[in-house]
């Protein structure tokens, strides 16, 4: 097992040096201070728990890695980004933001100046490059989102695991048996093993649905035009599919909306729709779409009081993973499912809809029926394992930290 002392053979510096590196009992130059975290790395030390202390000379900077990617959502960046600057000002720490798409390099070099107290990383992957850098480094670390693996550091998030079995419960309490599942990019599923909380949501959904019998139809919004988006919506409807779960951004969602306006398809009339994991509260409220949604300014906030508490040096005697509830927020596009029988002439249902292919339907009608969905590919292929670090469990009563208190919410009991 590499030790304190085989790092300190490597960087040519006594082992009391190379503690101070690490604890940040006493300053060290800089020169000496990369070579022996170059050194940690290389030979794969990782410090014991706990070894951080209160750094001897503070910077009273906190550094935040989130990368930005070609498929970011920027409503949902500067959500997060935002309220975490104000939760670190609040503290007294200023914030360097890092958005290289591959940030293991750049954190490295950045810890490595001793320039920063401490790392807070965001947008994390479920195989996350920046966790080497974590395991073996001089400052303390906190992740908002919880990767694939036991990294041995403080990790907050929603539990998107609990949040995929309540939407099928939700759904199959209410009599679904068949519904349109709209996921993000493919690439946010692909990327390092894909982004935690997408991967998490889908991946219990999926397996709560194969168990709850309900037929999961699956489409994803590499291209949210208003084609792509019509397509979609034809598709669902021809499945026969009776509620959609959208895991698309917040404009993917308003762009859904329109397009159903457009097209003569009523939420929820026609189609029931459910927003889940997408930062959209506010486009939630104005197009009154049920949603379950992100909460940055809560895990923001604990991400930050987490790291700060680190970096004055005080042990973690918490958990090292933190998980919040979920937050369900009912606005009327949710209900049972409506026998065709039931509607009148002028309101079609998606049965109906199907068999007598209204106008809007009908200029892709034939090629898609002629065409099925296509294959699962590996991003989307139902695995029959998927992360159960933490089950769903039907008899659990969740209390919501949600600030907007109001008739129009409802806290999550499954």
């Amino acid at each position: 097992m590499v030790g304190i002392k085989d790092v300190a053979g490597k960087a040519g510096v006594s082992i009391s040096t190379v503690s101070y590196v690490m604890s940040g009992k006493r300053p060290i130059s800089p020169a000496t201070r990369r070579r022996v975290l170059a050194a940690a790395r290389e030979i794969g030390y990782v410090p014991e728990p706990g070894e951080h202390a209160a750094r001897a000379t503070r910077t009273h900077f906190v550094a935040l890695s989130s990368p930005v990617h070609d498929s970011t959502s920027y409503t949902n960046y500067f959500a997060y980004f935002l309220h975490f600057l104000r939760q670190a000002r609040f503290h007294g720490y200023e914030t360097l933001l890092l958005t290289e798409e591959n940030g293991g390099e750049q954190l490295a070099r950045l810890i490595d100046t001793g320039l920063v107290d401490g790392v807070v990383l965001m947008d994390v992957n479920m195989d996350d490059s920046r966790l080497a850098v974590a395991a073996a480094t001089g400052v303390p670390f906190v992740s908002i989102g919880l990767p694939g693996a036991d990294t041995g550091i403080p990790c907050v998030d929603i539990d998107f695991t609990l949040m995929g079995g309540g939407i099928i419960d939700r759904l199959d309490r209410l009599g679904h048996s068949r519904i349109m599942f709209i996921g993000g990019k493919h690439v946010d599923y692909e990327r390092g093993g894909g982004a935690n909380y997408l991967v998490r949501l889908r991946s219990a959904l999926l397996d709560n649905a194969r168990r709850r019998n309900i037929r999961v139809d699956e489409q994803y919004t590499d291209e949210d035009d208003f084609d792509a988006i019509e397509t979609i919506l034809d598709m669902a409807m021809l499945n026969g599919d009776t509620a959609i779960v959208s895991q698309g951004g917040p404009m993917f969602l308003n762009s859904l909306v329109a397009v159903a306006r457009k097209n003569g398809i009523r939420f929820p009339a026609d189609l029931f729709v459910i927003s889940a994991g997408t930062f959209t509260d506010p486009i939630g409220r104005r197009l009154r779409i049920d949603e379950y949604p992100l909460l940055p300014a809560d895990l923001c906030r604990m991400g930050v009081d987490m790291i700060v508490r680190l970096m004055d040096g005080e042990p973690w005697r918490g958990d090292r993973v933190t998980l919040i509830p979920p937050v369900y927020q009912r606005r009327g596009s949710l209900g049972a499912p409506r026998e065709p029988e039931t509607r009148s002439a002028t309101t079609p249902g998606p049965a109906s809809l199907a068999a007598t292919a209204p106008p809007w339907n009908t200029r892709r009608a034939g090629s898609l029926e002629a065409s099925p969905p296509p294959a699962p590919t590996a991003a989307n292929s139902r695995s029959a394992t998927t992360p159960q670090a933490h089950p769903y469990d039907p008899t659990t009563t969740m209390r919501s930290s949600n600030d907007n208190k109001g008739a129009d919410d409802d806290l999550f009991q499954p």
